[in-house]
């Protein structure tokens, strides 16, 4: 079976239809498509309501403005998404670094201070000896 009467089958169209839509696209799908109308005629079609269109109470200038600002927000928020992306991982691994820094500076002091203070009375027993030794002679 050759493209043409493929075609045929498909659309119920002529066969210089088929061979024409085959001249005009580059493949067989595509002239099928082509010959395929938009909404095809059914039963039933004349029950269903048409779309409801919404009234947003603005005016065309005001709708195409709106669109626009869509637009562009659409392409801002590309652009951020793809730069978030990139950094991303740089990011993780300066919070990762920073973290264990952040440990290892937090069970230094912690550690020295225990060795320090051995007792309650060494810190009264420090403070009496510099207010003794700064007392003039």
């Amino acid at each position: 079976m050759d493209d043409a009467s493929v075609v045929q089958q498909m659309t119920g169209c002529s066969r210089e239809e088929a061979e024409k839509a085959l001249m005009n696209h580059e493949s067989l799908i595509d002239a099928i498509d082509s010959l395929i109308p938009a909404n095809p005629v059914v039963k039933g079609a004349k029950y269903i309501p048409p779309k409801p269109k919404i009234d947003t109470g603005m005016d065309a200038e005001q709708t195409a403005r709106c669109e626009r600002g869509r637009w562009m927000q659409d392409k801002v928020n590309a652009v951020f998404s793809v730069a978030h992306s990139k950094i991303l991982p740089d990011l993780q691994a300066e919070q990762s670094a920073s973290q264990s820094v952040e440990a290892a500076a937090v069970s230094l002091p912690l550690a020295a201070a225990e060795e320090s203070v051995s007792s309650p009375d060494s810190l009264a027993q420090t403070v009496q000896q510099v207010q003794q030794s700064a007392l003039p002679q």
